[in-house]
């Protein structure tokens, strides 16, 4: 267990006024007030939704040692009270003291950009791991440390978080860790004081323009990382993307492209593509190797690239890369195939952004043998602009659309399904089809999906389509248990059973 004197923290932060017992041991950092328990310095965060400060007096109840605070309110009670300009701005330090700089140990390697991420990490994991370099992974899915999984909250956890999932890593023996780092990480400083020995960047498409201001502070707070790289880390770049050669030309030290087109330095040929993987010959600075991956699509062949070419940049011999990439079996709700379907295919995918539809939706109709089917939603409370996008692109590429809800948060789950049907209507009038044909809105997404399953033909492809590895789905009033998976698989059993009724019928009344 972590522990340390009061007054060894004390020694390096700017406080303001202390009150207090400097002596007093603190066993545990947090910002949450659920999780105090006793020798806990509690931090008041101010936050969008919430104010710490309305909290202290609940953390004091619950053993808090210490209060760290920007004003005085409700500490009676405890040891001491710290009092500070920005308790948000100090995580990162808090962190970092607390327990004993773990970062510092540890070879970080980020990855940064709208889609591919984690799939990127998974990849780029499964490669250190062949080359005997004991990696951890901190993402969107879960966090891994050796072969342990915990839940993931954000796809890049606060400060105070990263930094005890370090220490237990360093406990474990890990070396290196594969992160996937998001643009709200970055501009809310979440990996403030972190140095990264290398970095990836898939691509950038418009995506929480709720909460960036403009896609060009989206596309800063993204080249930001690679800008802020030491000198000898590399930075490996998809200049396939429109984006990439502008990140490219704004990265100092080592650079390395990967993509499809001439100009990559690790690029990707001869590619065959099947609904149970993708096959590639891998051409870079290090020689050339046919590869073999379980995961289909041409976005993973981007997301196999980028993990190749930092790999080999970090010193993994090209055989030993190949070989970690074609060990990787698939990622959870990652275009995963949900057996159970005889005569046509079921796919889910945590595709969430107009860009990963269009890509998810392209690699299925290349895929499909008859009709292509979707089902998705747009999650409340997020950018709006993507609603009627995400609608057009459906319009064009899927000949049967069933727009759902997803997780609508504090918004109306029509109203949101409304706006996607919008765009839905306007792109299929324009391309002269009835979209009372090829269109459907059902709310519920257990019947939105179950309805999919039923209307599928042989050869056709049904796509599930937003929430990938989520088990659960949010609404104004609750967060309830559901899996895309599960759901889509005991949609699949009763199909088969209905199936087998009446075949046994036909045979009966012969």
């Amino acid at each position: 267990m972590v522990s340390m004197k009061l007054k060894a923290l004390l020694a390096e932060l700017p406080v303001e006024e202390f009150r207090g017992d400097a002596e007093v041991e603190i066993t545990s950092v947090e910002y949450d007030s659920r999780r105090v328990s006793p020798g806990t310095l509690f931090i008041a965060l101010r936050g969008s939704k919430a104010d710490g400060h309305d909290y202290i007096q609940e953390a004091v109840a619950r053993g808090a040692i210490a209060v760290l605070a920007e004003e005085p309110r409700g500490v009676e009670g405890a040891a001491g009270l710290i009092l500070v300009k920005n308790t948000r701005q100090l995580l990162p330090a808090i962190g970092r003291i607390f327990y004993h700089d773990p970062a510092a140990r540890l070879q970080l390697l980020g990855v940064v950009g709208t889609n591919g991420k984690t799939t990127s990490t998974f990849f780029l994991r499964s490669i250190l791991e062949a080359a005997s370099r004991p990696t951890g992974l901190v993402g969107t899915i879960h966090h891994l440390c050796g072969g342990k999984a915990e839940a993931s909250g954000n796809t890049t956890p606060g400060p105070l978080d990263l930094q005890r999932l370090f220490a237990g890593m360093l406990k474990e023996g890990v070396d290196y860790v594969v992160m996937e780092v998001s643009s709200h990480a970055l501009a809310l400083g979440r990996v403030d004081g972190l140095t990264f020995a290398g970095g990836i960047f898939t691509n950038i498409t418009p995506d929480h323009l709720d909460f960036h201001r403009s896609f060009d502070e989206y596309l800063q707070v993204k080249t930001g990382f690679f800008t802020n790289l030491p000198p000898e880390a590399p930075a490996v770049i998809n200049i396939d993307d429109p984006h990439g050669r502008y990140i490219l030309d704004r990265t100092s030290g080592r650079k390395f492209t990967y993509g499809l087109s001439p100009a990559a330095a690790i690029r990707a040929e001869e590619m065959e593509m099947t609904i149970k993987g993708s096959a590639f010959t891998a051409n870079t600075p290090w020689g050339k190797r046919r590869i073999s991956l379980k995961l289909p699509g041409l976005f993973n062949v981007y997301n196999a690239l980028g993990a190749l070419g930092l790999a080999l940049a970090l010193g993994v011999d090209l055989e030993t890369a190949a070989q970690g990439l074609e060990g990787l079996a698939g990622v959870p709700g990652r275009f995963q195939l949900i057996p159970g379907a005889e005569d046509f295919s079921v796919v889910v995918d945590y595709a969430h952004t107009p860009d990963g539809l269009e890509n998810i939706l392209r690699t299925a109709r290349a895929l499909t043998k008859n009709r292509l089917l979707v089902v998705f939603g747009c999650g409340g409370d997020r950018d709006r602009g993507k609603r009627p996008e995400m609608g057009k692109i459906a319009a064009r590429l899927a000949d049967l659309t069933i727009i759902t809800s997803d997780n609508p948060r504090s918004e109306d789950p029509a109203a949101i399904a409304g706006e996607i049907a919008e765009g839905y209507r306007a792109e299929i009038l324009a391309l002269g089809r009835d979209p009372d044909e090829s269109c459907r809105v059902i709310l519920d997404r257990e019947e939105a999906i179950r309805e999919a399953v039923f209307a599928a033909r042989p050869g056709d492809m049904l796509v599930i389509a937003g929430k990938g590895h989520e088990n659960y789905q949010v609404f104004r009033d609750r967060t309830v248990p559901f899996d895309d998976r599960e759901v889509a698989a005991a949609a699949l059993r009763e199909r088969a059973e209905r199936l087998k009724e009446r075949a046994d019928g036909r045979v009966y009344s012969r």
